[in-house]
């Protein structure tokens, strides 16, 4: 290399700097040129042509623009990034970190794997909620049953009012807490209505018989004849256990003979003989009077409940007749009684009958064949 005159050009040197670019000064105080902003409108003279951009170079030698980057003179692009397949979406729970990731294709959680059919809108996800349970019975409803169905079986009805109430109070708990027991508590709301019924008819049955044993006990003679019923079936009883009279039923017995018309009697005589019965004196209480003695035309039949006995038919009209003629509508307050010799007396001569006028209330005084008498409660 030669730096002499009109020798060869001098070579450069690669490796040396370069000269910075000549700047040209600006004057002193010059006012600086302000860049337009985008608010100022460019206008163009008319009849010229707007300054255009030059053309990006198409040359095919050109290096090829990366994906996703701007070319020259085109606006940047924005594109949303594509999630990766298996990544969790937005939002999804995320594992805990250190833990093991799923294999290539397998379900995230929370979404259904490769090939199933997804849950449908408004559906709970796959892997969410708990299994059902059934609730709980209402104590109150087994209760209302128990009370309603015992009661009914063993206190006739008596506790139906508590399971009737027991049954109300259970549906209205298990409305607010939605528990379970609305059959039991139906069931004894049931049991205990009919339990109430069961017992309000019972207890009108018993109001019944208690009146009507009321009434029957105020009528004439009602419980005298009860009793005489029973003192017979006693009597006949005791007279074939100790050998009565097999072949009738009237039993063996001697009529008392010391009583007059006019006798006052301490009690009515149920026995045949009248030997239950005192003479009193008929100003003091008592409660019957023999009013007459009455002549039998035969002797009495050995069934005493044969209605065809014409001896003792006609004995009992002049009682009758003799007692109301005396104690005029004595059936008002009282009854009488014809106490007949036993037939094997009346062969032997006992030929006559006691005709017995007793009142309803014990208690009379005075005597009926003397016209004194007073009957208790009631005058003659």
């Amino acid at each position: 290399m030669s730096n002499e005159p009109g020798g060869p050009a001098p070579v450069p040197d690669p490796y040396a700097v370069p000269d910075p670019a000549p700047t040209v000064p600006l004057a002193p105080d010059a006012p600086q040129a302000v860049a337009p902003s985008g608010y100022e409108a460019v206008r163009t003279p008319v009849g010229e042509t707007a300054p255009t951009q030059p053309l990006p170079s198409t040359s095919p030698f050109a290096a090829p623009t990366p994906y996703g980057q701007p070319q020259d003179g085109a606006a940047p692009q924005y594109t949303t990034p594509q999630p990766q397949y298996g990544a969790p979406q937005y939002g999804a729970p995320q594992p805990p970190y250190g833990a093991p990731q799923p294999p290539y294709g397998a379900a995230q959680y929370g979404a259904p794997g490769y090939g199933q059919t997804p849950p449908p809108y408004g559906a709970q996800p796959y892997g969410y909620g708990q299994a059902y349970v059934t609730p709980p019975t209402e104590g109150m409803a087994i209760a209302s049953f128990v009370t309603s169905t015992a009661g009914l079986l063993f206190l006739g009805g008596l506790p139906g009012p508590v399971g009737l109430g027991l049954g109300i109070a259970a549906l209205r708990r298990i409305k607010v807490n939605g528990k379970a027991g609305r059959g039991w508590a139906i069931a004894g709301i049931a049991i205990g209505a009919f339990g109430i019924l069961s017992m309000l008819a019972i207890a009108a049955y018993i109001i019944f018989v208690v009146a009507l044993f009321a009434t029957a006990g105020s009528s004439s003679g009602f419980w005298d004849d009860v009793e005489q019923g029973f003192e017979e079936g006693f009597e006949e009883g005791s007279d074939g256990a100790t050998g009565g009279d097999a072949s009738s039923g009237l039993p063996d017995f001697a009529l008392r003979t010391d009583l007059t018309a006019g006798t006052c009697l301490t009690t009515y005589a149920w026995e045949y003989d009248m030997a239950d019965t005192d003479p009193v004196d008929c100003a003091v209480p008592h409660e019957a009077e023999v009013v007459a003695l009455v002549p039998m035309s035969a002797a009495v039949s050995l069934d005493p409940d044969d209605e065809f006995d014409t001896a003792f038919n006609d004995a009992w009209d002049t009682c009758d007749s003799i007692t109301e003629s005396l104690v005029p509508g004595y059936f008002a307050d009282g009854n009488v009684e014809l106490y007949y010799p036993h037939p094997d007396d009346f062969a032997g001569g006992v030929t006559s009958a006691y005709c017995v006028y007793y009142g309803d209330d014990a208690g009379m005084t005075g005597s009926a064949l003397a016209g004194t008498l007073q009957l208790a409660g009631a005058g003659a």
